[in-house]
């Protein structure tokens, strides 16, 4: 899930206008940069499943970004390093909470997409998730990006150029996610693939924060 975890993001700064946006997708999206540096550390793994036809998806062993229990402590960790930056006292009380609640909202997201392989607690611990297919897992996510999308347009005092381009932020990813849902060519390399998804989120909170900048 790409393009859901930034409707995330933008429902965030609909109800937390004075965060950065790019603040708010780091967080919509941190469990996924952590995941894929692990990936890359050796620390957790990701490799292609005999159904990844029809699946479109890998299998991860990640408890250490992705279980419940280090969802709790990333959302923790993300609201603690924003109060620690001085980010409270210059905007306003609850932006750590709302920045713990968009850490959190993705692994929410994922318990939906994803088979039961998100731990509870870390290694061998019992996993859940519901394992919505395709392409109901595809409709869920536009739904939700496009919520987003809308309310945050909605509250947005950016002019319209930031605005139309946060809208094709959300359109490329959408068109990604939606490439990657009906993909039946296994990655022959994960290490690429790590690589590939850290290079793209660190494009997609870039642009997102440049783009924010004219209002702070």
């Amino acid at each position: 899930m790409l393009v859901g975890h930034l409707g995330a993001g933008l429902a965030a700064k609909a109800v937390a206008p004075r965060v950065g946006l790019g603040t708010l997708m780091a967080a919509a999206l941190l469990l996924d940069i952590v995941l894929w540096l692990f990936v890359i550390l050796h620390i957790e793994g990701a490799t292609v499943p005999g159904d990844f036809a029809t699946r479109h998806m890998l299998a991860f062993s990640f408890p250490w970004s992705h279980s419940l229990v280090g969802a709790i402590f990333w959302s923790a960790a993300a609201a603690f390093v924003w109060t620690w930056s001085g980010g409270e006292g210059k905007y306003f009380a609850f932006a750590p909470a709302v920045i713990a609640a968009t850490v959190f909202s993705h692994w929410v997201l994922d318990f939906i997409v994803h088979q039961p392989e998100l731990p509870l607690w870390g290694p061998g611990a019992p996993a859940v998730g519901l394992g919505l297919g395709q392409p109901a897992a595809l409709i869920v996510e536009f739904v939700i990006a496009a919520a987003g999308l809308g309310a945050f347009l909605m509250r947005s005092t950016l002019s319209l150029t930031r605005r139309m381009a946060i809208a094709g932020l959300v359109l490329a990813a959408a068109a990604l996610s939606a490439a990657a849902a009906f993909n039946t060519t296994p990655p022959g390399d994960i290490l690429g693939v790590a690589g590939a998804s850290l290079l793209a989120l660190f494009v997609v909170v870039t642009v997102a924060a440049i783009a924010d900048r004219e209002t702070r």
